[in-house]
C-alpha cells in the first residue's frame, strides 16, 4: 500500500517530547531496480510535461540539500547532508527516516541541472537555490510507503517547451482537491453555493443541472495556448444521477441513520421513501454534468459551454483563464458576476465591477413586474449581460424563484445618473436605486462620483500606478483629522484608483497614515495633490515611496541580522539563502548588489532612530511634569513590549506632547532628542510622574435668596485636592446669606467665598479656541470679557487682582475659557441645588510671539434664585 501526496515541502512533526537520535545517511546507490528498504528515499528528476525521467548528459551533476532539526534530551540538533546525483534515479539510504524529525526540508540546488532544463521559479533561480517553500505544489511530489521508504520526484521545466506526442503526456489534472463533487448531492450543494463555474486551488470546476434526455444537447469547446501542449486540460465529462437507496429496515439503526443522512444531503427532509419510489418512475429526471480543468503555468485556457439546436450551436457561457505566475486566475466577467443565490447575498448593488455597472434586485419577479432603467446626462450605458441566479432543489419550495443581476457597459463618456426602478406599471415600485457616476477615457473608465473622494496611488519612483492588493493583502490608510470634530477614520484601498465614499476625505491640514504592506515591503511617505474638486467629488493623486522590508532571513523583523545575511550572500557564501529578493531590492533595479546593501544599512539606521508609535493626539502646548521614580523607562510605544530607548533619572523635567485617548497610563514625550512613551502609573498604583499643572485658586461664591444651610462637595477626577480654606472635610457645610457672606459651621469663622486648589492636574485643556492678548492689554480684556460673562464688579476685581500680576508682564497670553473639559474633571455637587450656576475657569499660555487662534464664543450668565459663581484658572506651558 502507498499514499501519494502533493507537497511544497517534505516535512514531519514528531509528537513526543524528545526524538531518538536519527541514523546518519550513507552514500547513495544508483541501483534503483531493487526494492526500497526501510529508510530509503529514491530521488528522480522528471520532465514536467511528459512525466518521464530526464536523461543525464555528461556534464549533469545536480546537488541535493536537506535541513534536518530534531530534539534530543541534550537539546536541539540540526544537520544538513548534501549529496550529488550522477545518475537518474538514485537511492539515498536512511533519508526517509527523517520524515519523523521535528522539521525536515529537502530541495534541489539549481546548479548542475541537465542541459536544457531549469527549476520552475526564475526568482529562486536568481537566488541560487530551489526548495519546497518557493515553488508550486505540482513541482515536488512525495510518495510514502508503508515500510518507511519514499519516492521523491522533482519536475523540471524543459526550456524549449517542445511537446512530445500526446500519448506520452500525463494528465495535468493530477490529484483532485477535497472539495471536488463526487456524486449528485455534492454537485447540487456545490452548484447552489458556487454556481456553474468555480476556481480554487488552481482547479476549475464546471457543474450544472440538465435533463437526462438532453445530455447530448450540451457540450464544451476549449481553446487557448493550453491546448498547444497536447496535454488534457481537464477530466472526462461525468454525469451524476440520483442514486435510489434501498428502503432501510426500521430495526437496523445503522441502515436507518445512513438513509436519513443521504436524505438530508439531497434535501429530502421528510425522509419519506415514497419520494424515491416516485422519482424512480420519472422518465426524464435531472442529472448534474461535471467537468474539472487545470491550466499550466505560462498558459491560458478558454472554455465555451454550448447548446445544440439541430445543426446550430449556441454558445451559452464563455470562461477564460490564465496562469502567468503559478496561480490560475479567471479573466472574464464571471470572476465577479454572481450566477447563484448564495453569491447574490453579498453582492453590492448598484455598483461598479471592472468596467461595468451591475444591478441586483432581491425582490421576487412576480408576473407583471418589470425593471425600468432611466438615464440622465451626457454619459450612457447599455445592457450587456443578464445573469440568472437560481438554486436547484429536488423538492421545490417557496422562495426558490430566480434572482437576476444585470450588467451594463458604458457606451458614451460624460456624467451619468441612472435610476433603477422595479415594480408594476401604475403601482408604487417594489425597489428603486440611484447611481451617480462619470464615464471617462473613451468608455474605458467608470468613476462613482456622488459623495466620493477618488484617490489615485502612484509609485513615486516609477510614476506608475501602484498594483492593487493581492489576495491576502489589506491596503488601507487612516485619516487623523485636526479639525472639529477631532476624529480618525480608516479607509480601505481595494482598487487603484480608489473611490472613498466620503466627500472631501482629504484635507491638507490633516494627517494620514498608510498601511500598504506586501510580502516584500510597503508603500509610505505620501505626497498629495488635488487634481480636481467640485461639490460632488474630489480627485486626489497620492504619490508613495516603495520601502523594501529588508527581511532577508524571513523572521518577520528587519534588523542587523538581515544586513549580515545579505553581506554573506554577496560574498557567495554557499550556505546562505535569501527568501525574498524583492524585499532587498532597495535600488529598484531588479538586481541585488552592494548598492542595495548600502541603502539597506541607511534604512536600518533611520528605523532605529525614528520608528516610534505616533500618538493619536498631540498637544499644541506641552504639559510639564516631573519624573518621580529613578530609572523610569521610555519605550518606542505605549507598552513595555516595545524596545526601550532611554532610562530617565528621578526629578527629570518633561513635557507631555501627546497621548492616546483610550490609555491614560501612558504619555508621549521627548528626552535628549529621543521621542517615546513613559508609563504614568505603575502596576501597584504608584505614580511614576507628577504633573506640575494645577487648578489655581478656584473660589466659590454662594448667593441664596434667604439665609440657607448649604453643603458643597468637590469630585476631582484628574487631579488631587491640595489647599482649601476654610478646611475641606468631605465637603463644606456653611450658612450662606443673600449678600454672599458665609458662616463656616465647623469653626464659626466668616468668609466671602470657599477657596480650593489642586495638584498633579492631568486635565488636557482645550486650547483650540480662545484669544491671543498682549500682556499690556490683559486688564482691559478681563474687564470686557468677565463683565460680558456675568461677573459682578466685586467678583471681577478679585479675579483681576489675582491673575493680572501673573500675566501682564508676558509679551502675549493665549487665553481660553474652559467648558466641559474643566467641569467634568472638577464636578461640583451643591445641596440645596442652585437655580443658576456660573463656573468660569481660564487656561492661559505665556507666549513670546502672537499666534492665530479661532476666536472663542462666550456665553452670558443670568442670575436668578439661588446663584452660585466660581472662578479659577491654570497656567499651561
Amino acid at each position: 500500500m502507498k499514499t501519494r501526496l502533493t507537497a511544497l515541502l517534505i516535512s514531519g512533526v514528531m509528537l513526543t517530547t524528545a526524538a531518538a537520535a536519527m541514523p546518519v545517511p550513507s552514500a547513495y546507490s544508483s541501483e534503483t531496480d531493487e526494492a526500497l528498504k526501510k529508510g530509503d528515499m529514491r530521488i528522480t528528476l522528471v520532465d514536467y510535461y511528459t512525466g518521464n525521467p530526464i536523461k543525464f548528459d555528461g556534464y549533469a551533476e545536480p546537488s541535493l540539500w536537506s535541513d534536518i532539526t530534531y530534539l534530543t534530551p541534550n537539546g536541539k540538533v540540526s544537520s544538513g547532508p548534501i549529496s550529488y546525483m550522477y545518475e537518474n534515479s538514485m537511492i539515498w539510504e536512511n533519508m526517509a527516516d527523517y520524515f519523523n524529525a521535528d522539521s525536515f526540508e529537502f530541495g534541489l540546488n539549481w546548479g548542475g541541472l541537465p542541459e536544457g532544463y531549469s527549476i520552475p521559479d526564475e526568482s529562486v533561480d536568481r537566488a541560487g537555490y530551489f526548495n519546497g517553500k518557493s515553488v508550486p505544489d505540482n513541482f515536488v511530489t512525495v510518495t510514502k510507503y508503508d515500510n518507511g521508504s519514499a519516492d521523491v520526484e522533482f519536475r523540471l521545466i524543459n526550456k524549449n517547451k517542445r511537446p512530445a506526442a500526446k500519448e506520452d503526456y500525463e494528465s495535468v489534472i493530477g490529484t483532485l482537491p477535497d472539495w471536488t463533487p463526487l456524486d449528485f448531492a455534492d454537485a447540487m450543494h456545490f452548484y447552489n453555493e458556487h454556481g456553474k463555474c468555480y476556481l480554487e486551488d488552481n482547479f476549475i470546476c464546471l457543474v450544472k443541472p440538465i435533463l437526462k434526455s438532453e445530455i447530448d444537447k450540451y457540450g464544451i469547446r476549449i481553446s487557448g495556448s493550453m491546448t498547444d501542449v497536447n496535454t488534457p486540460a481537464g477530466t472526462v465529462r461525468k454525469i451524476y444521477e440520483v442514486e435510489i437507496p434501498e428502503k432501510p429496515d426500521p430495526s437496523d439503526e445503522k441502515a436507518v441513520q445512513e438513509y436519513e443522512d443521504y436524505c438530508d444531503r439531497l434535501g429530502i427532509y421528510s425522509r419519506d421513501y415514497s419520494f424515491f419510489e416516485e422519482y424512480a418512475k420519472k422518465e426524464d429526471p435531472y442529472v448534474f454534468e461535471f467537468r474539472m480543468f487545470r491550466v499550466l503555468e505560462g498558459y491560458d485556457l478558454t472554455i465555451e459551454s454550448y447548446e445544440k439546436d439541430g445543426d446550430e450551436i449556441r454558445v451559452m457561457n464563455t470562461y477564460t483563464f490564465e496562469n502567468t505566475d503559478g496561480d490560475t486566475v479567471e479573466t472574464d466577467i464571471n470572476k465577479w458576476l454572481p450566477d447563484c443565490k448564495s453569491e447574490c447575498h453579498f453582492f453590492a448593488s448598484p455598483a461598479i465591477y471592472g468596467n461595468y455597472i451591475a444591478y441586483h434586485s432581491t425582490e421576487k419577479y412576480y408576473p407583471g413586474t418589470v425593471l425600468k432603467v432611466e438615464q440622465k446626462g451626457e454619459g450612457a450605458v447599455e445592457k450587456e449581460y443578464e445573469s440568472e441566479c437560481s438554486s436547484f432543489s429536488l423538492v421545490p419550495s417557496d422562495g426558490d424563484e430566480p434572482e437576476y443581476v444585470r450588467v451594463y457597459k458604458p457606451v458614451a463618456d460624460g456624467r451619468l445618473n441612472i435610476r433603477f426602478i422595479v415594480g408594476k406599471e401604475g403601482e408604487e415600485p417594489f425597489d428603486q436605486a440611484e447611481f451617480d457616476c462619470g464615464i471617462k477615457n473613451n468608455c474605458s473608465e467608470i468613476i462613482n462620483y456622488k459623495g466620493h473622494t477618488v484617490f489615485t496611488f502612484i509609485d513615486k519612483d516609477t510614476g506608475e500606478l501602484i498594483p492593487e492588493p493581492k489576495s491576502g493583502e489589506k491596503f488601507f490608510f487612516i485619516g487623523n483629522y485636526f479639525r472639529e470634530p477631532l476624529s480618525g477614520q480608516i479607509f480601505s484601498i481595494t482598487s487603484n484608483p480608489c473611490a472613498i465614499k466620503t466627500l472631501h476625505t482629504y484635507n491638507k491640514n490633516d494627517n494620514y497614515t498608510f498601511n500598504m504592506k506586501t510580502a516584500s515591503g510597503r508603500y509610505d511617505l505620501p505626497e498629495f495633490e488635488v487634481t480636481s474638486e467640485n461639490s460632488d467629488c474630489m480627485d486626489i493623486t497620492c504619490k508613495l515611496k516603495w520601502i523594501p522590508d529588508g527581511d532577508a532571513n524571513n523572521d518577520g523583523e528587519f534588523s542587523i541580522a538581515d544586513v549580515v545575511l545579505l553581506q554573506k550572500w554577496l560574498l557567495s557564501d554557499k550556505e546562505t539563502k535569501l527568501n525574498d529578493w524583492k524585499a532587498l531590492d532597495f535600488c529598484r533595479d531588479n538586481t541585488i548588489d552592494v548598492f542595495d546593501l548600502i541603502l539597506m544599512k541607511k534604512q536600518l539606521t533611520k528605523k532605529n532612530i525614528t520608528e516610534y508609535i505616533e500618538p493619536e493626539k498631540k498637544n499644541l502646548y506641552g504639559y510639564p511634569l516631573i519624573v518621580e521614580k529613578d530609572d523610569l523607562k521610555m519605550y518606542l510605544g505605549p507598552d513595555e513590549n516595545y524596545p526601550c530607548v532611554a532610562a530617565l533619572p528621578k526629578n527629570t523635567e518633561l513635557y507631555e506632547i501627546g497621548y492616546n485617548t483610550d490609555n491614560d497610563n501612558w504619555l508621549f514625550t521627548e528626552y535628549k532628542g529621543k521621542s517615546g512613551w513613559v508609563r504614568t502609573i505603575s502596576e501597584n498604583g504608584e505614580w511614576n510622574v507628577r504633573f506640575l499643572e494645577m487648578a489655581d485658586k478656584p473660589v466659590i461664591y454662594l448667593y441664596p435668596e434667604k439665609e440657607t444651610d448649604v453643603h458643597v462637595e468637590l469630585e476631582l477626577t484628574e487631579s488631587e485636592l491640595s489647599t482649601t480654606y476654610p478646611k475641606y472635610n468631605n465637603g463644606w457645610d456653611v450658612t450662606a446669606y443673600p449678600d454672599g457672606s458665609l458662616l463656616n459651621k465647623a469653626d464659626g469663622t466668616h468668609h466671602k467665598y470657599l477657596f480650593w486648589d489642586s495638584k498633579n492636574c492631568r486635565t488636557r485643556f482645550d486650547l483650540s479656541q480662545g484669544f491671543c492678548v498682549a500682556g499690556s492689554d490683559t486688564e482691559a480684556f478681563f474687564k470686557e470679557k468677565l463683565s460680558y460673562m456675568g461677573m459682578t464688579e466685586e467678583e471681577m476685581n478679585e479675579f483681576i487682582v489675582y491673575w493680572l500680576p501673573r500675566m501682564e508682564h508676558n509679551r502675549y497670553n493665549l487665553i481660553s475659557f474652559q467648558g466641559d473639559v474643566y467641569t467634568e474633571s472638577a464636578k461640583l455637587n451643591i445641596t440645596p441645588q442652585p437655580d443658576s450656576l456660573c463656573r468660569i475657569f481660564m487656561a492661559y499660555v505665556p507666549l513670546e510671539n502672537a499666534v492665530e487662534i479661532e476666536p472663542q464664543q462666550l456665553n452670558t450668565f443670568e442670575r436668578k434664585g439661588f446663584t452660585v459663581v466660581e472662578w479659577g484658572g491654570c497656567k499651561v506651558q
